[in-house]
Order: C-alpha cells, then structure tokens, then sequence
C-alpha cells in the first residue's frame, strides 16, 4: 500500500522539481498544499497554476484564516488560481491580529503558512502523514530534526540548485522571475541587497509594508513607540519600509549585514536563519 503524503508546493523551481519527482516515483499518494498570502508576484501564482495543470498535480490552494477576537490559531480556507488573494489579504488579518513581524518576532510564516497547512490536513483526516518539504541538498543545514517531515530533495533523491535550474531548462515553461522577487516580494527577510533590486523594478510592493507599518505599528505585546513614536517596523536595521529607498540611494544597504540566504519561506520553518 502506498503511503499518504502531504506536499508543502511553496510555488518556486524547488518545490516545482521536488512534486516532479515524488510523482514520478510513483511511490506515494500525494496531497500538493499552496499557501497563498496574498503578496506573492503574480508570475509565482501564474507558474503554481501551471504546474498543476503540467504535472497533474490536483494541488490544493489555501490561505489563512484569522480570528481576531479568539485566543485561536490561525486556520484556512480553499481558494482557488482565480480567487486567490493578490493584495495581502490574508496578511493583512494576520498582522492586525499579532502586530508586525520583524526579526525579533518572526512568526508570519507561522500565521500565514504553518498553522494552516496543519488545519487543513487535520480537516483531511491526514494527521498521520509525512510532510514534504523542498529543502535541497545544499540547504542540509535548514533541515529540523522532526520525523514528520520529509525532505525527498535530500534524501531519496539529493539535488542542488544547479541541478534545479538545469532541469527547469528543458521544460515547456519556467518561473522566469529574477531570484529577488520571489516569495513575498517585499519580504522584510530579503538581503538590503534584494530590496534594493525590488525597488528598483517593482517600487509598488512596498506599498504594504508602508501601509502596514502606519495603520498597525502599535499593535502587538510590543506597544511601546520607538523615538519617533511610529512602533514596530518590518525591516532589519530598525527600518521603516518608508526609509528604504533613502537607504537604497545612498547606497548605505551594501554594507549592512544581510543574513544568510534562504530560497523560500518553508512551513515549519519559522526559527530559520532568516534573511535571504
């Protein structure tokens, strides 16, 4: 009998290879999981939406549920390519409801990704299963030591990015999104390097973290107003997403510490050497 698993498809070139070869095995029933937060580029929808239809995968998008007013994490609700948010939405509810994420507080993916993902295979019935994740052999150092989690691009079938990038080459369609607008586009985890490449082609997705920053700065355990009295911010360096561009002109961001570089925001890896 075949085992269930469950495939965390974060909806980059890795997790597009690693659903390739799980199906190719044939040694699995196979359950593809996209958690969608709303701040994704469109070209990341569009190639998980392609990837389904390529591969056949019946993937399953969701995306985090928020309940305010209840000590209660976040769930999830099924959406869909077309329905899926584009604006930060599911987002939006979360900060709202915990404050801003930052690198003192790095619990988005844990509110937008994570606990859904686990709500959803509790609502399946997939309790028992093992997760799929796509972290590849040259990324050994961000596995965790959970029997749950199963990491094909390692071990059964160890692969580098290279590796990656070579085989997406010889298909029908690619990514083809520049390595610094992938996840979140604006993400607060990116090197200042990234940002400033973001803001250079894609300016607008700051426009949420500007938003976020000025309507929900105060919220969270952490009230207390910095020096000029705006609250938390999103970025290292104690930036506010508003000051980046400053930074960016005057080219301050090359020598800042950058962290170290992660491919994706990957479920159950929310205490990840952040930064990418």
């Amino acid at each position: 009998m075949k085992e269930d698993l469950v495939v965390s498809f974060s909806g980059g070139r890795t997790s597009g290879y690693m659903s390739h070869k799980l199906i190719e095995s044939n040694n699995y029933n196979l359950h593809f999981v996209f958690m969608n937060t709303g701040c994704e580029h469109e070209r990341t929808l569009w190639f998980v939406n392609e990837c389904d239809k390529y591969f056949g995968m019946n993937l399953t998008w969701i995306e985090a549920v928020t309940h305010s007013h209840e000590r209660r994490a976040s769930t999830h609700k099924v959406v869909s390519y077309e329905t899926a948010s584009r604006n930060g939405e599911p987002f939006e509810k979360t900060i709202r409801k915990y404050g801003i994420p930052s690198a003192a507080r790095p619990e988005c993916t844990r509110n937008t990704k994570t606990n859904p993902f686990l709500h959803w295979i509790k609502t399946n019935d997939l309790e028992q299963c093992r997760y799929a994740i796509g972290i590849r052999a040259d990324e050994f150092d961000r596995m965790r030591d959970n029997p749950k989690i199963f990491y094909p691009l390692i071990s059964p079938y160890p692969t580098k990015k290279d590796d990656v990038l070579a085989w997406w080459g010889n298909q029908p369609f690619d990514l083809n999104l520049p390595e610094h607008l992938g996840n979140c586009t604006w993400c607060w985890k990116k090197s200042y390097r990234k940002l400033a490449l973001v803001w250079q082609d894609m300016p607008e997705a700051f426009d949420f973290p500007k938003r976020m920053e000025q309507e929900c700065g105060l919220i969270g355990p952490e009230k207390q107003k910095g020096p000029d009295g705006r609250g938390r911010r999103f970025f290292r360096g104690q930036l506010y997403a508003d000051e980046l561009k400053r930074v960016e002109q005057q080219h301050e961001l090359f020598d800042m510490p950058t962290g170290t570089c992660g491919d994706s925001c990957e479920v159950f890896l929310e205490e990840d050497k952040w930064g990418c």
